[in-house]
């Protein structure tokens, strides 16, 4: 598992996933009793309150409660941990292309102030995923993170139509007002272990081999059990 020294300060429990990872050995006491969703690229965010807790159709959980793990899975979109510097309130985010055209982080920073927050109580994490060394997409794409966001087409695509997706995500974060951001490099398409083998699922990469569902990795987060 990886993990952020930005989080690792709070001591709250946390890891990004690899491909070889098993998180349910790596986090025992957490992983059987994990809420879960059923994630559609959207920009709800649930409200996590009890052990194995349907949430519905959602792409992102937050929790006050110690002891919820939060675990989302990706394939190449960007897993995202957050955390409240006071360690009362941890949330969890997948944000593909589209929840990230559709605003996913700001729908994050308006559920926390409606819970009375601020964002700039949070840190946020941003996990490996498909970075624009790989990811191409179609100029419809680029051309809509452009109008909807004002952002400049070679900051979405620095090379053609290869969406740098993480940048944009932490580029969102900052904007929303997220306290301290920080990422992880490693993109799920092309990165590769010493042996060679890759380290991460990839939907892109492997579309036509993969297994649904089973083959991609998990990002999780939880306030330490007391």
């Amino acid at each position: 598992m990886l993990t952020s020294p930005l989080i690792d300060d709070l001591a709250i429990v946390h890891g990004f996933g690899t491909r070889h990872d098993d998180m349910a050995a790596l986090l025992p006491g957490y992983w059987p009793r994990r809420p879960f969703q059923r994630e559609r690229h959207g920009t709800r965010i649930a409200v996590a309150t009890r052990a194995n807790e349907d949430c519905g159709e959602a792409d992102g959980m937050l929790t006050d409660r110690p002891g919820l793990l939060l675990a989302i899975s990706t394939a190449d979109c960007v897993p995202v941990l957050l955390a409240r510097r006071d360690m009362r309130e941890v949330a969890a985010l997948h944000i593909g292309w589209r929840g990230a055209m559709d605003g996913m982080v700001d729908a994050f920073a308006a559920l926390v102030r409606a819970r009375g927050g601020d964002p700039a109580e949070w840190i946020a994490v941003a996990g490996p995923a498909a970075h624009a060394c790989c990811y191409e997409v179609g100029q419809d794409v680029i051309d809509g993170f452009v109008a909807r966001w004002d952002f400049a087409p070679r900051f979405v695509a620095p090379h053609g139509r290869m969406l740098d997706l993480p940048a944009i995500v932490r580029r969102q974060l900052e904007r929303a007002g997220i306290g301290r951001v920080a990422s992880h490099t490693e993109c799920t398409m092309c990165h590769r272990r010493d042996d060679g083998r890759h380290t991460f699922h990839s939907y892109r990469r492997d579309r036509a081999t993969r297994t649904p569902v089973v083959d991609v990795h998990w990002s999780a987060i939880a306030i330490a059990d007391r």
